[in-house]
């Protein structure tokens, strides 16, 4: 069985996104990474679904997951194949049984300095 994370990890490199295919790291890329590249980070917080009567039934756990490009060669339609790799995902084989895996924000961050463009999706999945 796999991890919620690295059931992610592999719908994104599934995707076959344009000019990143494998190029997929937890937390943190080698240095010598080209971009346009993506990392994920897990647990940035778990809360607990509850019942009416304070019983937890689910647990709703956020994930990142971030695009970086260069910004003078950045595609946006490269955001649009990570965002439909992940929004609403199967994540079949995973240890827990997932009820909704969905991205409820994008942001995109730009530093001029570095001439790098970062999307941060942030992903919400709800589970046992």
């Amino acid at each position: 069985m796999a991890s919620i994370t690295s059931a992610i990890r592999t719908k994104i490199t599934a995707a076959n996104v344009t000019n990143v295919t494998t190029k997929v790291y937890r937390d943190v890329a080698p240095d010598d990474t080209a971009m346009p590249f993506i990392t994920f980070m897990s647990d940035l917080s778990r809360s607990p679904e509850l019942e009416g009567d304070g019983i937890v039934m689910a647990r709703r756990q956020m994930l990142r997951v971030d695009l970086w490009q260069k910004l003078k060669d950045e595609n946006v339609a490269i955001v649009e194949q990570v965002l439909a790799a992940v929004d609403g995902a199967d994540l079949t084989g995973v240890d827990k049984t997932v009820f909704n895996c969905r991205v409820t924000d994008i942001q995109r961050l730009v530093d001029l300095e570095d001439g790098v463009c970062h999307h941060a999706l942030t992903l919400e999945v709800v589970h046992t």
